[in-house]
């Protein structure tokens, strides 16, 4: 693949302006480890191939997992606006705090989940911030199984792990509603097996104003000031495992609307599910930069088309 620089070649040092395709674009784990490399022309890239196969088979699974987390973000973010249960009347930022306001709703009211409602704000990290507000536990039942099927070929021991965040650069806040500040914050714990590498994937972190979506394991904890770690767990969890346990509590079922509403939110979860078995493969981690946002793209339009439908519906 051209680059717009010229380098030295890694074989033989002359001018490059060609750049190894397959690891570029990889995340860094350690500063300056994902530098690409150039090559002068076919032959030499051929000839470089032997020194340069073990690095660059490390850099595509890290971009493959870097665009695993990609993919999910844009999962959960897209079930969220299209399976929206929070009843905003007024997003606002003040005192480095952004305040979701909403209505006060009776464990005796039937909802019908819809659309998140645009109008209330243009602003991305916003938007994304009210969408994950409070959704770590929906977010490791959801994604479960997602991930897995996207990391399969990915050697690679996932866990949950919950940390207690010491820097919020924007938390949201419902109101009314409790301070979150002392709850803990859910993420996957990635180890890849023969690489030496630990990765954090934080899918809810835009509730607190993080964007990335992928950090390295020491750097996640330095940047966000987590003084405390519990042992992290296996990460086996079923797009309704949350829901199975909630359905065991009787406060959260005493009421024929609760019943009713957690059954509403798990049909909509297995719709989720028949989309994940049958439309989504691997594929999609596959292709140049401009290829994968593409295929992105269309990810997410089909997720919407996907859960506009009825259930049953083709």
């Amino acid at each position: 693949m051209a680059s717009t620089s010229v380098t030295e070649c890694a074989h033989c040092g002359a001018a490059a302006t060609l750049q190894c395709a397959g690891c570029r674009d990889a995340p860094e784990y350690q500063p300056g480890d994902a530098g690409g490399v150039h090559y002068c022309g076919r032959d030499c890239q051929i000839s470089h191939w032997p020194s340069h196969k073990s690095r660059c088979i490390n850099l595509r699974r890290r971009r493959k997992l870097l665009r695993t987390a990609l993919i999910l973000k844009a999962a959960l973010l897209t079930y969220r606006e299209m399976v929206y249960d929070i009843p905003l009347t007024k997003i606002e930022r003040r005192d480095g705090t952004l305040y979701l306001h909403q209505r006060p709703r009776a464990p005796t009211t039937v909802f019908q989940p819809g659309p998140f409602p645009d109008h209330l704000t243009t602003h991305v990290e916003h938007r994304e911030a009210a969408l994950t507000v409070n959704q770590c536990t929906l977010a490791m039942a959801l994604l479960g199984p997602l991930t897995r099927k996207l990391l399969a070929g990915i050697a690679s021991t996932l866990e949950v792990l919950d940390l207690q965040l010491g820097r919020r650069p924007m938390p949201a806040r419902l109101i009314p509603g409790p301070d979150p500040s002392s709850c803990p914050h859910t993420v996957i714990q990635v180890s890849r097996s023969g690489a030496g590498e630990t990765w954090i994937l934080d899918l809810t972190g835009c509730q607190y104003g993080f964007r990335d979506v992928l950090v390295p394991y020491d750097r996640y904890l330095a940047d966000r000031a987590c003084p405390s770690l519990q042992r992290p767990v296996p990460y086996d969890a079923t797009e309704t495992k949350d829901l199975d346990y909630f359905a065991t509590l009787p406060f959260l079922t005493h009421t024929r609307a609760q019943r009713e509403n957690l059954n509403r939110e798990r049909q909509s979860r297995l719709r989720f599910a028949e989309f994940v078995n049958t439309r989504v493969r691997a594929e999609v981690l596959e292709g140049s930069t401009v290829e994968f946002q593409q295929k992105r793209e269309a990810f997410t339009s089909m997720l919407k088309r996907h859960l506009e439908k009825p259930p049953g519906g083709n």
